[in-house]
């Protein structure tokens, strides 16, 4: 079998990704309905390959395989401009995502503050802590 170099063929790679964006922009145009039908019609697949994959202890395999120098490699290369990108993205559905749990806030009394490092402190915070995750089920509708 003939099989063109792996350096040449990672060159063609990124060279035509990086010329296919528009086509990737065309794609996903109004493609969210077929990715929810596809969410909800794979969701036994899902949880059937994940409890196989904690079963396997495959959560973890990657990352050794890999080891730290990648990640931090990745990271450090990739990370920056990614981040920015999707904190400005993020930034509106971040505020209305939160919106909720800020007025609750608004409206909670956690105790006076007592000195640094006091149990009033810590109890305040467990407060606070307690007061969010009701929230959270409550939007989630699990309450």
């Amino acid at each position: 079998m003939d099989v063109r170099p792996v350096a040449d063929s990672q060159q063609k790679f990124a060279r035509n990704a990086a010329q296919a964006a528009p086509e990737y922009q065309k794609g996903v145009a109004g493609a969210g309905s077929k990715w929810a039908a596809g969410v909800a019609a794979s969701e036994d697949a899902w949880a059937a390959g994940t409890s196989e994959a904690i079963a396997q202890r495959r959560y973890g395999a990657g990352a050794r395989k890999a080891g730290p120098s990648k990640y931090q490699d990745r990271a450090a290369k990739l990370g920056p401009d990614r981040f920015r990108t999707g904190v400005n993205e993020g930034a509106p559905e971040w505020g209305r995502n939160f919106g909720p749990f800020a007025s609750d806030l608004s409206s909670f009394d956690p105790g006076p503050k007592g000195m640094r490092g006091s149990e009033q402190n810590f109890q305040r915070a467990r407060a606070v802590g307690q007061r969010l995750r009701a929230k959270k089920l409550e939007l989630l509708g699990s309450r």
